[in-house]
């Protein structure tokens, strides 16, 4: 009988030094292009971590590196689109007096945040109570711990930015537009309120829509919030757009949707305070790409192939470069027609594009890192990683045909 994967039902915190030797080199590469230090950002996390213990790693087939990079994959994305909230609305984060990150969970955001923030600058909240007291603990942040109705959330304080990454994705109606109002309260002059939802043209076909705008599923990835108040829900932006307006009792406030903005799959909203214009700001989305095979040719050459796509509308991936061992080797050659890959981006803002270049053997070493970076003509960069080949075995990290999965 096949033993159970060891971190089927985990009873300890996930040490990010338990993981491989490869895997670990790629998220430390990947932290440092963010300029983060990855012995702060890889403190242990708690095993009581539901969206990383009962959502991600199950998708990755109880693979402790895989999902462990995929973790700091997916948190750099969300911090890319924080960032451009940060630079496009205040002008840089040393402009910045005091951030709340709501339905923080245990921290992904606060592990990016504090070192770009002074603590005493950071407030998180959360309906896990552990959670909230844990990130006081170990981040020095400030804690709010949440409640199960907006109407028994206390709470003085006012901050520049109320970022609410995948909560209303999860909330019914009622709760949803109670939330909303709850949230936007907590702005200061010049502030806004950022949060994500899923579109309702993602909704799984075997559900039919709410004609009311917003289709609501009792079923998530919690084991332990009632499933009445916490589950899955798809939106039109109609009803995002009535319930934005009912914010303010003068002028509706200034808001931008950005199409798969977080996440995979999810939008992302951004609402000012009043008399924030927000017109002008752009968000985009990370290239997201991934390896498809390496194969040895009797060139003595090695040849990578993959596939790459850029989410945002109206940008496009100009060029990926490759690196070893932080050296700058060659650019990839592109084509077009991976088609493909669609099925796992419902929506997308463009088609995939392949990917593949060659390294001679006689250049790299067994076990050196390769990073590939996708350049975006928005300015973002994506990252895929793999380690140079032994004769019969690879190990690789970015979006592979087993990461094709969408995790939240």
């Amino acid at each position: 009988m096949e033993a159970e994967p060891l971190w089927k039902n985990p009873t300890y915190d996930l040490d990010f030094a338990q993981i491989s030797p490869a895997y670990r080199a790629f998220l430390e590469d990947y932290l440092l292009r963010y300029e983060l230090d990855a012995a702060r950002f890889c403190r242990p996390l708690p095993y009581r971590d539901e969206m990383f213990f009962k959502a991600l790693l199950p998708n990755f087939e109880y693979d402790i590196s895989i999902a462990a990079f995929k973790f700091v994959e997916a948190d750099m994305r969300f911090f890319d689109a924080y960032r451009q909230i940060v630079d496009g609305v205040f002008g840089g984060f040393e402009k910045l007096q005091s951030v709340m990150d709501f339905a923080s969970g245990w921290g992904r955001l606060t592990r990016v945040l504090e070192q770009k923030l002074q603590p005493k600058q950071i407030w998180v909240s959360d309906i896990y109570h552990d959670a909230v007291a844990w990130q006081g603990e170990v981040f020095g942040v400030n804690t709010l711990p949440s409640t199960t109705a907006p109407d028994r959330l206390i709470h003085s304080q006012h901050h520049d930015i109320v970022f609410v990454g995948s909560m209303f994705s999860h909330l019914p109606a009622g709760l949803f537009e109670g939330w909303l109002q709850r949230l936007y309260a907590m702005l200061r002059p010049g502030g806004v309120l950022a949060f994500s939802v899923h579109d309702q043209n993602i909704l799984p076909p075997e559900h039919p829509a709410d004609p009311k705008g917003i289709t609501y599923l009792k079923f998530s990835e919690s084991a332990s919030l009632d499933a009445d108040i916490y589950g899955m829900s798809y939106v039109t932006e109609s009803f995002v757009g009535k319930a934005i307006s009912q914010l303010s009792k003068t002028a509706s406030p200034s808001w931008c949707r950005f199409p798969k903005g977080l996440y995979e799959n999810q939008d992302l909203y951004v609402v000012g305070a009043p008399g924030v214009d927000l017109t002008g700001l752009k968000v985009a989305s990370s290239p997201m790409g991934g390896l498809d095979c390496v194969s040895q040719l009797p060139t003595r050459e090695y040849e990578f192939r993959g596939w790459a796509i850029e989410r945002t509308p109206q940008q496009e991936i100009d060029r990926i470069v490759v690196y070893v061992d932080g050296v700058e080797r060659c650019d990839a050659l592109l084509n077009s027609g991976r088609e493909d890959v669609l099925d796992h981006f419902p929506g997308a803002a463009n088609t995939p594009v392949e990917w593949r270049f060659r390294l001679p053997e006689a250049t790299t070493r067994s076990g050196g890192i390769v990073r590939i970076e996708l350049r975006s003509s928005s300015a973002l960069v994506g990252y895929c990683y793999a380690e140079v080949p032994q004769p019969t075995a690879m190990t690789y990290a970015g979006w592979t045909r087993r990461a094709l999965r969408t995790t939240t």
